[in-house]
């Protein structure tokens, strides 16, 4: 997956987050959790990618399912 494709898939998916944080109260744990969920989400797909994919590539325990995910996310 090539940075344009990633970056796509990282502003779609964090319009979703923002959409699920914007019904919480901006100090509720939720709306930081989500929060938290975005800046991962902007590490692993643009800014640390990379590194994220050398780290996934890395692991030990990790279901078929698990790996296909990651490869969706080109991270895999």
């Amino acid at each position: 997956m090539d940075l344009k494709a990633r970056m796509k898939l990282f502003e779609d998916d964090a319009a979703v987050l923002g959409e699920l944080a914007q019904q919480f109260d901006e100090n509720s744990k939720e709306h930081t959790a989500l929060k938290h969920a975005s800046i991962a989400l902007w590490y692993v797909m643009l800014e640390g990618h990379d590194q994220f994919k050398d780290y996934v590539s890395r692991l030990k325990r990790v279901t078929a399912e698990q790996k296909a995910h990651f490869a969706e996310m080109g991270v895999g």
